[in-house]
């Protein structure tokens, strides 16, 4: 390996990964090791494709003369052909958004601008493009057209990331699950961006009049599914957005303030999304401390916390998407953002939080998202405290404890559970009571977050 650089050792490999399958295309080998070194590392990386025409896609990057020079970092995808093959058969023919389709958006909208400048990070290395497409479900045009402005922008909606192997697979009933809760609850839509081969089946429009479904390519194996997330901020083309897993349930209709408060926080003069506060503190300054709730987390070249850590559950407004993108392009291309090594970071929530610390962020949520659904009956309605004072503290950032609001839970993942909860809200939803407190600190309950901001004006996360 000494002999080669680091690139040619990667797409050796690669080559030779793609090609274990077939007796036929083994044959190649020789000749596409020759390609990868003679006639030029970037061409001949274009052909790690795995895909039906590996020689006729060698001979084709072998004469284009217009490639561009050789990149530095190996990059995690390696082609630019785009096949509809890995899309399920109920995606429109032609993708709303697309790389082709960039223009310039000089005497645009400022979100349009945004986008733009955002799209143009990543369309700038071909080899995203096959990546940056996205697909209306052809089910949904109804609700695609009651939704979203002539603009091909809606104003503000849940977004969430999936993928299923078909009707009843065991995360396609969670995502039903999430979208009815949404349903039950929330006035504004939800969008559901699939990564999978598989239409989703139990995601119906007929049941789900405020959920559009859209559909894109799935990364290859190697990276974590989870990175998809910040793909669909992108692809959901909303102008404030949450993003919710698919393990998740909305709790009642005051979970909806977190929109209007995101478009509040997340502007033009601070522009970083905000995630809610983490029950883990992973501060590097708070090893050894004996925290029950400390798990260190490292990496080259991490920055200095500015903020506690956050859950992978971002908010944000258009002002956000160039972020996204600078952050998602460096982990694709597996290069350094701003002296962060992205190719050693494996998830989602991790390039999140390093980011945001990176670039100086300092705004965060209080937690909003319970684990499991069991608090609804054993927190949230008797108004019992979920646990002991101080609330998952740490003593740099909140040593009397995180503020919570019961807006989600997370990480349910018995369905009978989910539909106990479900029934039991709807249950009480439909009487005069009123609703419970949602609102919790330092052992006590809140009507508003504006009651429990006035009793602890200090605080480090807001809602």
């Amino acid at each position: 390996q000494a002999l080669f650089d680091a690139c040619q050792v990667c797409i050796v490999r690669k080559l030779t990964k793609s090609l274990s399958n077939s007796a036929q295309s083994m044959a190649l080998l020789p000749s596409m090791l020759q390609l990868a070194f003679f006639l030029g590392l970037f061409r001949a990386r274009s052909a790690v494709l795995g895909s039906k025409s590996t020689a006729g896609a060698l001979l084709a990057t072998a004469e284009d003369e217009t490639a561009p020079e050789p990149v530095a970092s190996c990059s995690f995808l390696q082609t630019t052909v785009l096949s509809r093959d890995s899309l399920p058969t109920s995606a429109q023919s032609q993708p709303l958004l697309g790389c082709h389709s960039l223009t310039d958006s000089g005497n645009k909208s400022s979100w349009e601008q945004t986008y733009h400048a955002a799209a143009k990070l990543l369309c700038a290395n071909k080899a995203n493009w096959p990546y940056m497409e996205v697909f209306l479900d052809s089910r949904f045009v109804q609700q695609y057209s009651n939704f979203y402005g002539p603009d091909g922008w809606m104003d503000r909606a849940w977004v969430n990331y999936a993928k299923a192997d078909g009707r009843g697979d065991y995360w396609a009933l969670l995502t039903e699950r999430l979208v009815d809760s949404i349903h039950r609850h929330s006035a504004y839509p939800i969008v559901v961006v699939n990564f999978g081969e598989v239409g989703i089946p139990d995601l119906e429009p007929e049941r789900f009049p405020r959920l559009i479904l859209l559909h894109a390519r799935g990364f290859p194996k190697g990276m974590s599914f989870n990175f998809n997330k910040l793909r669909a901020v992108l692809f959901s083309h909303v102008k404030t957005g949450a993003s919710l897993d698919s393990d998740m349930m909305m709790v009642g209709r005051h979970a909806d303030q977190l929109l209007q408060r995101t478009e509040e926080e997340v502007t033009e003069s601070y522009p970083w999304p905000m995630m809610p506060t983490h029950f883990l503190t992973r501060d590097p300054r708070e090893s050894g401390k004996g925290l029950g709730n400390h798990f260190l987390y490292e990496c080259a070249g991490c920055p200095t916390p500015t903020m506690r850590w956050g859950q992978a559950q971002p908010s944000w407004t258009f002002w956000s998407l160039p972020f996204f993108a600078r952050w998602w392009g460096a982990k694709l291309a597996g290069r350094q953002e701003q002296g962060v090594n992205t190719l050693e970071i494996g998830e989602d929530e991790d390039l999140l939080n390093v980011a945001l610390w990176r670039e100086g962020a300092t705004k965060a949520w209080c937690m909003y998202q319970m684990g499991g659904v069991g608090f609804v009956w054993e927190n949230y309605f008797p108004e019992h405290a979920p646990g002991p004072s101080p609330f998952y503290g740490d003593p740099r950032f909140f040593p009397h404890g995180v503020p919570l609001g019961f807006f989600f839970s997370h990480a349910e993942k018995e369905l009978g559970k989910v539909d106990q909860a479900l029934e039991m809200l709807e249950r009480h939803r439909n009487t005069t009571a009123s609703p419970p407190k949602a609102f919790f600190h330092m052992m006590k309950f809140y009507d508003t977050f504006a009651q429990l901001k006035a009793d602890h004006p200090d605080l480090k996360c807001t809602l």
